[in-house]
């Protein structure tokens, strides 16, 4: 074989190899199957773990009430929590952070329902509980009176 002809050999050869490789790369428009049985489930809280609440717990800072217990919303930042009409709660948080806070609880006009607001609290590790609120339809929030904008929290009732 002369050398011209294996030249031209491997250029065949490499542009075959291209044309067939061009064909086998992956379109970014379409998306590959997945195994659902694989898949991390996404966490929701079902409606019976909210059934056994009867305590939150919160730090409480200026960017946010930051959820400690019940477990399920441990970490979260202002989590929206559901209360069962009737059933008895008690709201203990801890300042986080030595600026005033109060932890109030609102409807949808915003005002306080039942007069449901904890003491003020200044003093940085200080804790406070705001003990035995009956949970109304009327409810739609829990807030700080001092930093309206940033420490809310949403309520959704729920009847049994």
């Amino acid at each position: 074989m002369t050398e011209t002809a294996r030249r031209d050999l491997l250029r065949l050869a490499g542009a075959s190899t291209v044309v067939f490789l061009a064909g086998c790369g992956n379109d970014d428009d379409e998306e590959e199957p997945t195994d659902d049985e694989d898949a991390e489930p996404e966490e929701e809280t079902a409606d019976e773990d909210w059934a056994d609440v009867d305590e939150f717990a919160f730090d409480g800072r200026v960017e946010a009430w930051t959820g400690l217990e019940p477990e399920f919303i441990d970490g979260e930042d202002n989590p929206t929590i559901t209360l069962i009409e009737g059933q008895e709660y008690d709201f203990r948080w801890v300042n986080a952070d030595g600026i005033l806070h109060n932890l109030e609880i609102r409807d949808e006009d915003d005002e306080i329902v039942d007069d449901y607001q904890s003491d003020d609290v200044e003093e940085e590790g200080e804790e406070t509980t705001l003990e035995g609120v009956t949970a109304t339809e009327e409810m739609t929030t829990y807030i700080c009176a001092y930093h309206e904008s940033t420490q809310v929290g949403d309520i959704e009732i729920e009847t049994e």
